[in-house]
């Protein structure tokens, strides 16, 4: 710039320097069905949220897929960026059921998830059961925060009466021995 008064004038030079967008950036997330997601922002000294918030982060629970934008500035310069919510569906955990009898044991073994939690306090994707009367077991199986519930029913089944007949034969003769009340038999002569 020049300024002149009279016959004297004088100059100066001002420097404007162009500052670089800032690089803002925020995580994106899947959350289930009332669940919560937590948003952090980063890249900038003041944030200011398309909700109205102005810290670099926030909790939102949305019902349904939402995008959030975040300004974060510092000094004169900015930038933005754009968070994504998606809801996640509810998992499908199953679990199968079992009959046994009095004294036996069960294994049940659930599926759908990456991690389970049964009624028992067991915390794996299989548990062996061993109930003296009807008994049902829940387990929740969980996935990147959303979760699934199922019921394994176990039946105790009660105990066969199995028969048989007897014979009296003379030296040399046969006798044919006939068993009932189960669908199935194993004899100690090896016979099935």
């Amino acid at each position: 710039v020049t300024g002149t008064s009279g016959s004297c004038s004088g100059s100066d030079v001002a420097n404007v320097t162009i500052g670089s967008a800032l690089n803002v950036s925020v995580n994106s997330a899947t959350i289930c069905s009332g669940g919560s997601a937590t948003l952090i922002a980063s890249g900038a000294t003041t944030y200011s949220w398309s909700t109205g918030a102005t810290t670099s982060s926030i909790t939102v629970s949305p019902t349904s897929a939402t995008s959030y934008t975040v300004t974060g500035a510092s000094g004169l310069c900015s930038g933005s960026d754009v968070a994504n919510v998606s809801i996640g569906s509810a998992l499908n955990v199953s679990v199968n059921s079992a009959t046994i009898c009095s004294g036996g044991t069960a294994t049940l073994t659930a599926s759908g998830a990456t991690t389970y939690s049964w009624s028992t306090g067991d915390t794996g994707p299989s548990i062996t059961v061993s109930p003296s009367s009807n008994s049902s077991y829940t387990v929740t199986g969980t996935s990147n925060g959303c979760s699934g519930t199922d019921i394994a029913n176990v039946n105790v089944g009660s105990s066969l009466s199995v028969s048989v007949n007897s014979a009296t034969i003379c030296s040399g003769g046969s006798a044919t021995l006939t068993a009932s009340g189960a669908t199935t038999y194993s004899w100690s002569t090896g016979d099935t």
